[in-house]
């Protein structure tokens, strides 16, 4: 069950600072904000907000990581997006009265922060800067979700693969000897579900670009890019 406590954290600026979004705020807005905002944990496998529920607010994911995902009329689980650390949802639901179309569920323990709505759209008014860069972050957000569906739709499976590994590559790799490796937010299983492929499928194409020296699987959840161009021009390939 999720803890709430007050948000030491953010007494110390870090929630709103990590989050790109509010990089440009000055010192002052940034403390009004941050002393208004709740501080919860969450578990893995536990529910940070459900299909059909009100938003509690703006929720930033400050550590950790967190799926969204809808159940399907057959009863499976459609992986919408992946929020890694200093992630956010919950901007939509500020400035609608909408009920919130999918489930967040943590992948790994949590310590979200959340700041209510009256002090959002308290600070929409006062910031007007920060509006803009909001619906610019949300424009940005719907064209991924669009690349998503693409993906899903028309593009080959290597197509995608390669796409994903590069959509994970910033919030999920580090730099290990010159070369970029991946720790994956998700299993094969969770893997294959968000790219709309069987796991049969996914294995093989990624033992596929393995023997193509484009990658290296370490265990299950690790992946090493070793021909960072040429998983771009897979991911940039018209299929």
């Amino acid at each position: 069950m999720e803890i709430s406590e007050t948000c030491t954290h953010c007494t110390n600026d870090r929630c709103i600072r990590s989050v790109p979004l509010f990089a440009s705020l000055n010192m002052e807005t940034v403390h009004a904000l941050t002393a208004q905002m709740e501080h919860k944990r969450y578990k893995k496998g536990e529910i940070l907000v459900k299909e059909g529920d009100r938003a509690e607010g703006f929720t930033v994911i400050q550590n950790g990581s967190a799926k969204a995902y809808r159940i399907t009329g057959d009863g499976r689980e459609q992986i919408l997006y992946i929020f890694p650390a200093n992630d956010y949802y919950g901007a939509r639901f500020l400035l609608t009265e909408e009920e919130v179309p999918y489930t967040v569920e943590a992948l790994e323990e949590c310590d979200v922060c959340i700041l209510s709505t009256e002090h959002f759209r308290s600070l929409l008014l006062t910031q007007p800067k920060v509006a803009v860069e909001i619906i610019e972050a949300m424009a940005n957000r719907m064209r991924v979700l669009e690349s998503a569906m693409q993906s899903m739709g028309g593009r080959n499976a290597e197509i995608r693969i390669a796409s994903l590994l590069l959509e994970f590559r910033r919030p999920y790799g580090r730099e290990v000897d010159g070369i970029t490796e991946i720790t994956l937010p998700l299993s094969r299983e969770g893997l294959a579900n968000y790219l709309g492929l069987a796991r049969e499928t996914l294995s093989r194409k990624l033992n596929d670009l393995e023997e193509e020296g484009v990658i290296t699987l370490v265990g299950s959840r690790v992946v090493r890019i070793e021909d960072l161009d040429r998983l771009l021009g897979l991911a940039s390939a018209v299929s």
